[in-house]
């Protein structure tokens, strides 16, 4: 299940999770995987776009990375233009038992300050995506090793769009 909304501190439980666990384990020991793109993730339509998670990588170097590749699809017979703030299009949280996010990536990470906007042909998709993040990156020095729900958001004309990537173990040395 995905949600467009305002208020961070709302927990998102998604329906598809369980999908991505098992196919995150299906790639784990293999040095680095991804969860192909014809795997079933959550997407949501918001406005006249679809908005879906379309490949969850997991290098699996000690201590793990993971990145996500998110697609816009323009479902619509008519041009359909989105906007995002920055240049970080695909942000990602980790959240942990507590409904607001334990981390977030847009917490002190640089972003260029230039709106990013694209126009989408009838059927067109575009691809966004967000770079490996480190998993000591994500529990720094405050958060313990342990399993995380993960997610990626996108913020489109100042909304988020949030969908999930699934439960994944985070451990540093």
């Amino acid at each position: 299940m995905l949600a467009v909304r305002r208020d961070p501190t709302k927990r998102i439980r998604g329906s598809r999770a369980w999908l991505l666990l098992w196919s995150v384990a299906l790639v784990s020991g293999c040095g680095a995987g991804s969860v192909g793109p014809n795997d079933d993730f959550d997407e949501v339509a918001y406005g006249n776009l679809i908005y879906r998670a379309k490949q969850v990588t997991i290098a699996e170097s000690f201590p793990i990375q993971i990145g996500v590749t998110v697609s816009v699809r323009n479902q619509t017979a008519s041009t359909q233009s989105v906007t995002f703030p920055d240049g970080c299009v695909v942000l990602m949280r980790a959240y942990r038992d507590d409904p607001a996010p334990v981390w977030d990536m847009a917490t002190g990470l640089a972003c260029t300050l230039a709106l990013v906007q694209r126009d989408l042909e009838p059927g067109e998709e575009i691809e966004f995506g967000a770079g490996l993040v480190s998993a000591a990156t994500i529990l720094g020095g405050a958060l313990p090793s342990g399993q995380y729900r993960m997610t990626a958001y996108l913020r489109p004309g100042g909304d988020i769009v949030e969908l999930e990537m699934g439960l994944i173990d985070l451990a540093q040395p």
